[in-house]
This record gives structure tokens, C-alpha cells and sequence, in this order.
């Protein structure tokens, strides 16, 4: 995987993939339009308007929104997706505002969850 093009400016596609991998910790505000893929620890807010993972090792502790949010590590925090897909050993603590949810088998949800339509209607 390429992290510079050969000419002055980055390559504009959303089908690149940001990485944060292991032992990395960063803290702020984060806004993608990339897909994220979490391997170390996030605190804060992130908007993303494609697809954030969260690896095996990987935790986001804080406030996001995404299209789409698969979770094989920890999230904490509120939760604003179209799909949440929990996978075995993933584990979600908190709200989330969704349309879809699948929780396999060995995957943790705690928290309070509502309909993103319905939170929708009362913005």
C-alpha cells in the first residue's frame, strides 16, 4: 500500500483506508472520507462519511458517525451508523442510532439503541 503518489497531490479516492495500528493513540477530533481501520486506541469525536472497523486489537472510546461501523475489538461511547456489525469478540458499549444491527455469535452489545429514523424526525 502506497502512502505518497508520485505527483504533487494526494490521490483523491474514497476507496483508500486510513490505518491506525497497534500502539498508536491519538486523542482529538478526526473527520474521514476515507475508510478507517482501527488497530490502536481513539478518544474523541470522528465523522466519517464511508466505513470505520475496529480490529481485533483496536478500541474507539467517544462519539461517531459513519456510514458503516464493524467492530472486532471495543467501541465506547454514542454511536450514529447506518449498520453496526459486532463480530465475535467485539464488543459495544453505550448508544447507538442505527438502521441495521447484526450481533454474531461471541459479539457484546451494553447500551441503549434507537432507530436512526426515528431520531431523525426529532432533530
Amino acid at each position: 500500500m502506497a502512502i505518497f503518489n508520485k505527483g504533487d497531490t494526494m490521490a483523491k479516492t474514497t476507496n483508500s483506508t486510513t490505518l491506525i495500528s497497534k500502539g498508536a493513540m491519538i486523542k482529538g477530533e478526526l473527520e474521514f472520507s476515507a475508510k478507517l481501520h482501527v488497530e490502536g486506541r481513539v478518544e474523541g469525536t470522528i465523522v466519517s462519511t464511508n466505513e470505520i472497523s475496529i480490529g481485533k486489537e483496536g478500541s474507539i472510546k467517544g462519539t461517531l458517525k459513519a456510514n458503516k461501523l464493524t467492530v472486532n475489538g471495543s467501541f465506547e461511547g454514542t454511536a450514529e451508523c447506518d449498520t453496526i456489525e459486532i463480530v465475535d469478540g467485539g464488543e459495544v458499549r453505550g448508544e447507538i442510532i442505527i438502521k441495521n444491527i447484526i450481533i454474531e455469535k461471541g459479539g457484546c452489545f451494553v447500551g441503549t439503541s434507537k432507530l436512526k429514523t426515528t431520531a431523525e424526525k426529532k432533530d
